[in-house]
């Protein structure tokens, strides 16, 4: 006898398959400027292990609740662990970006010298400089319009901001 939740688990799978793709949108979030933060290999490894905790424990959450979906394949042979990590993860790295940088705890601005800029990028370009933070040397892009009106070896005034999730990354000291 089919029960009424397994006739669920084929809608349930399409619903999960677009939540995977729509969650390339968060992924476009969380990249967006990911190279003025500090540490950012450690700001993304944790938001998106975080998703993929988050999705794995639903994934058996609801294999709980539903026990054939352990066992379902979509019509492409998907099951629905992967697109469920998948989407938490991205969704994560989205979310915790907007998050981190929706209020400031605090900020501490120094000026920096522009030791070198350049600009990267095939179709979409990059457009990016290098200051020396007294540790090492860092990577930051704040856009075209910023490296037309500097160049190398100008004094800039950037604030070290720490966001509402501990992160820190860089501001340009007007914008703050």
């Amino acid at each position: 006898m089919k029960h009424k939740r397994d006739s669920f688990i084929p809608l349930l799978s399409e619903i999960t398959s677009y939540l995977a793709i729509g969650s390339l949108v968060f992924l476009l979030i969380g990249l967006k400027g990911i190279d003025n933060y500090l540490n950012w290999l450690i700001f993304s490894a944790t938001l998106v292990g975080t998703g993929i905790l988050f999705g794995t424990s639903l994934y058996f959450v609801l294999s709980y609740i539903i026990p054939k979906i352990k066992t379902y394949k979509n019509s492409k042979g998907i099951g629905m662990l992967f697109p469920l990590t998948f989407a938490f993860a991205l969704i994560f790295f989205g979310l915790g970006r907007i998050i981190n940088e929706a209020s400031n705890h605090s900020s501490e601005c120094m000026d920096y010298i522009i030791q070198d800029m350049g600009e990267g990028g095939s179709r979409t370009r990059t457009y990016y400089i290098f200051i020396n933070n007294g540790k090492k040397t860092e990577r930051l892009t704040f856009g075209k319009a910023f490296n037309k009106a500097h160049k190398i070896g100008d004094n800039i005034s950037l604030c070290t901001v720490t966001g509402r999730l501990g992160y820190k990354y860089f501001v340009i000291k007007s914008k703050i």
